[in-house]
């Protein structure tokens, strides 16, 4: 992928030829036609300094929009979005790429160091002609969300995240979003979805609770449209929380990446805890900190098994291992029936600008 175009905080200082792209999580990511469109997203950019490493801008989400052609295999700067925006649902429609939520700043990139990103109840198309990104609005969602997960069944889309469910039917947007029923399970965010067979599937995920602990789901639920029904359907072998799914011939679901290490996360909760009882820049909490930085630092990658699910006989199976550092918070674009993965995180704060393709 091309380098990030705007060199917008002298705690960067660099510009071309010097910059680099780093790689992106929670980019905006799909397919129109024969172009991808890959905009926005996240990063740290300040060169070894991440969440535990004091720096000065923290998460920078940006604006920078990018377009590979199928046809010339080059990629083309599409100009600057109106917004910064990250972690948004992504979908591949043949109207253009259809974006739902996210998180950022108005108006241009921001840190999060500097003032709060926030969620967005913007959707949208963003539409390729050749010259320049198009944008179409669609209705607003009922609330701001990011992480959601979103798939398209017979013209409506269906969007869930939290303890919400919702779906707007494309072919008559004017009637606005509509509040669906809720799968029988606990609320979540950053789960995985897809639309196959006929029906919306939501899995995994993950939630943190008041006492900062985490719970990892396996679980896994499909949505019929035409009963109007959540059924729950096997469990997943382990939970892929961050990862992606992609349908595969008529009765098929791959899915894969994620992160299943529940213990580091509630070991890191646990050292963040005692850093946090601790007075700022004490003895002890310099060494609460950088127990912190020893975990991240020594995070070995998230899990690059796929699995296989069989929507007729509700079964996973394991179908292989993703064929380099698996990355994770990035959409999982369908191109024609083929999976892209653009981008995305390959370890805490670590992002990859490797955009990878697989045919299935």
């Amino acid at each position: 992928m091309p380098a990030n175009g705007v060199d917008w905080h002298p705690a960067i200082p660099v510009g071309e030829p010097y910059w680099t792209q780093l790689g992106l999580a929670g980019p905006i990511a799909g397919a129109h036609g024969d172009h991808l469109i890959v905009a926005g997203g996240a990063n740290f950019p300040e060169p070894a300094l991440t969440a535990t490493r004091a720096n000065t801008l923290g998460k920078v989400y940006w604006t920078d929009a990018f377009v590979y052609s199928r046809r010339t295999g080059a990629w083309s700067d599409a100009g600057q979005l109106p917004d910064a925006v990250g972690y948004a649902a992504t979908l591949s429609t043949s109207d253009g790429v259809l974006v739902i939520g996210g998180e950022g700043y108005r108006g241009g990139p921001g840190g999060t160091l500097l003032r709060p990103a926030e969620r967005f109840a913007d959707v949208y198309l963003l539409r390729w002609d050749g010259r320049r990104l198009h944008r179409t609005e669609l209705p607003s969602l009922p609330r701001p969300m990011s992480y959601a997960v979103a798939g398209i069944v017979d013209g409506v889309v269906y969007v869930a995240e939290g303890a919400d469910f919702y779906g707007l039917d494309l072919d008559r947007p004017d009637r606005g979003w509509a509040t669906l029923p809720r799968w029988p399970g606990d609320p979540r965010t950053v789960a995985v979805g897809a639309a196959q067979d006929g029906r919306f599937f939501l899995l995994s995920g993950r939630a943190q609770h008041a006492d900062k602990t985490w719970t990892f789901y396996r679980d896994a639920y499909a949505y019929s449209p035409r009963r109007r029904r959540w059924d729950r359907i096997a469990d997943l072998p382990w939970c892929v929380t961050a990862g992606l799914a992609h349908p595969v011939g008529r009765t098929g679901l791959v899915a894969g990446g994620g992160d299943k290490d529940i213990d580091r996360w509630n070991l890191i909760e646990r050292h963040v805890a005692l850093r946090n009882a601790a007075p700022p820049g004490s003895a002890e909490w310099q060494r609460q900190n950088d127990v912190v930085t020893w975990i991240y630092d020594h995070h070995t990658g998230f899990n690059g098994e796929l699995l296989h699910y069989d929507t007729r006989r509700d079964r996973w199976s394991v179908d292989g291992w993703f064929p380099g550092p698996p990355p994770a918070t990035t959409p999982a674009v369908d191109w024609d029936g083929d999976l892209v993965v653009a981008s995305g995180e390959v370890g805490p704060g670590i992002r990859t600008p490797r955009v990878w393709q697989a045919s299935f």
